[in-house]
């Protein structure tokens, strides 16, 4: 989350700008944020997370060939398959998101819809609820001349034509998936291996491996290897309301989704 677009809404605009500003002063990676779900019971349940980023932006790039020329307003964070957090997901995929940035004084809070996306080896996996594509858009302004070849691609193939890759971008979640994996250290990675997440701890040291590339034995590393994988997930936060608040400027701005890139902005009281 270093950097952002021009294309991009006022509101991701000033989230990155204001972490940023945070990071100079606290010199953190990435600032965590609160993700508040809704239990099987009912009940509100919050905990901290990680983003991992905006789709198309740094390592979350859309595909293979994807050199840096899309962004969106899709935020992701990561999860174990075998997590709370899944099963409340699944029984309501409703969530807020909510920065708090202590040193520039400003908070955030993104409310919106979660969409999981499991590895193709786990027994919860489908392909993606959310078109991601909708909510993407070049760098470089060419939206309308995308449109426009999009539209003859799909008129293309409504006529029976063959289905010729889209010139505007592939868009490979798989891909996605396995950057967010990647990009995570060998610690967390690992994490990712061991037995299911608020379960009791078990007494054996060797299901909780420090990092997989320490396991000495390679049949039993590729094993917690696998495992780790298929327990990954990544979940695409598709916002469509922000709620920005600045206390040094006492100012407090909402943004509400319009259209698939279209947002309104409303001043409004602290």
């Amino acid at each position: 989350m270093d950097w952002y677009s021009s294309r991009d809404p006022e509101w991701k605009k000033q989230l990155i700008k204001h972490i940023n500003a945070e990071r100079e002063i606290t010199n953190e990676r990435v600032p965590v944020m609160a993700l508040s779900t809704v239990d099987v019971e009912g009940h509100p349940s919050v905990r901290m997370v990680s983003p991992r980023g905006f789709v198309g932006d740094g390592f979350l790039r859309i595909s293979a060939t994807d050199s840096g020329q899309w962004t969106s307003d899709v935020l992701t964070f990561c999860t174990h398959a075998q997590s709370n957090k899944v099963r409340e997901l699944v029984n309501t995929n409703e969530v807020q998101l909510v920065f708090w940035l202590p040193n520039v004084r400003v908070q955030v809070r993104c409310s919106g819809h979660a969409h999981m996306l499991f590895h193709p080896e786990n027994p919860n996996y489908s392909t993606l609820s959310l078109d991601i594509r909708r909510r993407m858009r070049p760098r470089d302004g060419s939206d309308a001349e995308c449109q426009g070849r999009r539209d003859e691609r799909r008129e293309s193939i409504a006529a029976g034509g063959p289905v010729e890759p889209d010139a505007c971008g592939e868009m490979d979640t798989e891909f996605i998936r396995e950057q967010a994996y990647l990009n995570h250290s060998p610690v967390i990675q690992a994490w990712y291996a061991w037995p299911a997440p608020g379960r009791v701890r078990l007494s054996d040291p060797s299901l909780y491996p420090a990092t997989i590339p320490q396991i000495d034995d390679k049949a039993e590393a590729e094993k917690y290897e696998a495992n780790a994988r298929r327990n990954y997930v990544l979940v695409f936060v598709d916002i469509n309301k922000v709620d920005f608040v600045n206390l040094d400027e006492s100012t407090r701005t909402q943004y509400v989704r319009r259209g698939d890139t279209s947002w309104s902005i409303t001043e409004v009281n602290p």
